[in-house]
């Protein structure tokens, strides 16, 4: 299986490339771009998270309730 990566445009603050390459030395990612792509699955991890409890919250106050 071959992965296609795709180039995306980003702007960060100077503040966050250098929390961002502090990382890299300490050795937690290869490269800045490892460090992002791990952030961004992190984000939509939390994202997909944060909808499945919300529907699990609808779904009992249906079953509470039945509104």
């Amino acid at each position: 299986m071959v992965i296609q990566l795709q180039t995306i445009p980003a702007k960060l603050t100077s503040k966050l490339v250098a929390e961002l390459d502090g990382l890299i030395k300490e050795g937690w990612y290869a490269n800045r771009s490892e460090a992002i792509r791990d952030a961004v699955r992190n984000m939509v991890e939390r994202k997909k998270l944060v909808r499945l409890e919300a529907a699990v919250e609808e779904d009992i106050k249906w079953g509470l309730h039945g509104d």
